[in-house]
């Protein structure tokens, strides 16, 4: 553009040189019409238009345009055809012009010399012609290298661009897509040098980072995961195991299935469980998760190895036991035959959570069975008690009368005498053979699974057949107390003595069980007929009942007391605190 541009500047009066040496000839041809005209008219009016154009004449040919055009003109052609055009001018058109003026006349020569120097001016105009065209030509040619540049320059810029830009852009393009989708993986080029070299390092490392983060939450998400599923495991065997527990409360527990599951659960295959007795030395039972050939020690029950306290939880050689302990007693030990492999700290949990579990259970089994003991010498405690106020004072007052009777016989005694005897025998017979029933029915009362107060209506039913003639009711408002079983069991039966107490002593037609709980939570069972009352001395009558209530009312700690109604009548008042109760009163003192 700039060569252009200084090109289109020499050549703005080309077109002007062209003209003004086109008009050479006009004006030399003019010259030598005026000249003509003069010569003609014999006269000089001409001359000074012929002078004029002389000048003008020369003006044009050594100045202005045409002098400035050939100093910028660097062709000879153009230099020599305008030097002739001025030495012809000078030496040969200019001489005859002014000798026709002087002489007035036009001499033919002078019409061919005029005619020849127009001649040599058409050839300086075409010499500007084609020193204009020139001009022309080389702008054009400028051009159209400059276009054929461009092209190449723009193809090359193109090629520069594609290889350096485009290409590393769509790299990374593809890279960020392949991100995108999931696969951290994906790397860029990173060849070469530019910004874009930089940018894809930049992009690997990030996407590198990326990966690296994601690989570690991934396996930390695999760990967590794992961790779960193996506390899911575990929580689902003590689950099965507590359970199992509570299922064999009653019976033989059976940890074969549970040592299976142990062995599944933790991969740990070799697993032994020896259970004794809290005072053996030796167990009693020896189960096994497979099947192997037993050790010696086993075989010859030499288990101090195993059972010692002292060698138990450390991992020695290929062994680690863990013990069956409760408190101070010792129920056996689950031995883990782990081929020398270091158990993870969820394995050791476990196991250490089962033994613990079935230690428990062990240990339950253990108070459940004192328990019964306990329970079933208690109640035999109370069968004697119950068996020597009734059944052995009635034996002891009908050997009595026996005796007496024997005597009599031996002193020949009256008839008279002998039938009342005999009438006491049947009567002391009679009332140890229903003290015997009520004895037996005491014994079987049982609640068999239904609630106390089905029990209580269950009892005033049996006491209804009997008879028609009283009224029993039953005012029951403890449904939401949870009673234990001791205490239901003691309820039922102070209130079971008290009715047939009431029923069988009080000749009233009214009997009144009432059950409920005060305000400071004692809970109150009262039994209240409207018979003829009791005695001020009740011990005497009816004794063995009163003091099996005294006694179950002592079991509950409570305290019963047996007194005459003000309008008539005997009433049984018994009340206690439920264990429940205790239970919340000492955590409202401990609060």
């Amino acid at each position: 553009m700039l060569s252009t541009f200084m090109i289109s500047d020499n050549a703005q009066l080309d077109a002007k040189a062209v003209n003004v040496a086109g008009s050479l000839r006009m004006q030399s041809m003019q010259m030598l019409s005026n000249l003509q005209q003069q010569a003609a008219q014999n006269t000089t009016d001409n001359s000074q238009n012929i002078n004029s154009n002389i000048q003008s004449f020369e003006r044009d040919l050594t100045t202005g345009v045409l002098a400035n055009q050939l100093i910028k003109s660097d062709g000879e052609l153009l230099a020599v055809q305008h030097q002739q055009v001025l030495t012809y001018w000078f030496d040969v058109i200019k001489p005859s012009l002014l000798a026709s003026l002087n002489n007035k006349t036009v001499p033919a020569s002078l019409y061919l010399e005029v005619a020849s120097f127009v001649a040599q001016i058409n050839i300086l105009v075409t010499a500007y012609q084609q020193h204009a065209e020139a001009n022309i030509s080389l702008i054009r040619l400028i051009q159209t290298l400059s276009l054929f540049a461009t092209l190449i320059v723009t193809a090359v810029t193109m090629l520069i661009v594609n290889k350096q830009v485009e290409k590393p852009l769509s790299n990374l393009l593809e890279a960020a897509k392949q991100i995108s989708r999931g696969d951290y993986t994906a790397q860029a080029d990173v060849s070469g040098k530019g910004e874009l070299a930089i940018l894809a390092k930049v992009f690997n490392k990030m996407s590198g980072n990326v990966y690296r983060s994601q690989t570690h939450l991934e396996k930390r998400v695999q760990e967590k995961t794992r961790k779960l599923e193996n506390n899911h495991k575990s929580m689902a065997l003590l689950y099965q195991l507590v359970k199992r527990l509570n299922e064999f409360s009653d019976q033989k527990q059976d940890y074969g299935p549970i040592l299976k599951q142990l062995a599944e659960v933790t991969g740990v295959k070799d697993l032994d469980l020896c259970i004794m007795t809290a005072n053996g030395q030796a167990p009693y039972e020896h189960l096994l998760s497979a099947s192997k050939t037993l050790p010696d020690k086993c075989i010859e029950q030499e288990c101090g190895e195993c059972t010692d306290h002292d060698v138990l939880f450390p991992q020695t050689g290929k062994e680690i036991k863990y013990p069956l302990s409760r408190g101070e007693k010792n129920y056996g030990v689950l031995v883990c035959n782990t081929q020398g492999e270091q158990l993870d700290e969820w394995q050791h949990e476990l196991f250490v959570s089962v033994a613990d579990q079935v230690a428990t259970g062990l240990s339950m089994r253990d108070q459940q069975d004192q328990s019964r003991r306990i329970a079933l010498m208690n109640e035999r405690t109370v069968i004697a008690r119950e068996l020597h106020d009734s059944l052995a004072q009635a034996l002891s007052y009908l050997k009595m009368q026996v005796s007496r009777m024997q005597k009599l016989r031996q002193r020949d005694s009256t008839k008279e005498q002998m039938d009342e005897v005999i009438g006491e025998l049947k009567g002391g017979l009679s009332s140890a053979y229903r003290e015997l029933r009520e004895l037996l029915t005491t014994f079987r009362l049982k609640i068999d699974g239904q609630t106390l107060k089905a029990s209580f209506e269950q009892t005033i039913e049996h006491l209804k057949v009997r008879s028609d003639a009283i009224e029993f009711t039953l005012d029951f408002k403890v449904d939401n107390i949870p009673f234990t079983p001791q205490e239901e069991i003691h309820l039922l039966q102070i209130a079971r003595e008290a009715t047939q107490n009431a029923f069988y002593h009080s000749q009233g037609n009214r009997i009144e069980t009432t059950l409920l709980q005060d305000e400071a939570g004692q809970v109150k069972l009262t039994v209240r007929d409207n018979g003829v009352g009791i005695a001020p001395d009740p011990s005497k009558l009816n004794h063995y009942g009163l003091a099996i209530m005294q006694e179950r009312s002592s079991s509950l700690g409570g305290t019963i007391k047996v007194s005459q109604a003000p309008l008539g009548g005997t009433v049984v008042a018994f009340s206690f605190e439920p264990e429940y109760a205790q239970s919340l009163g000492a955590l409202k003192r401990t609060a």
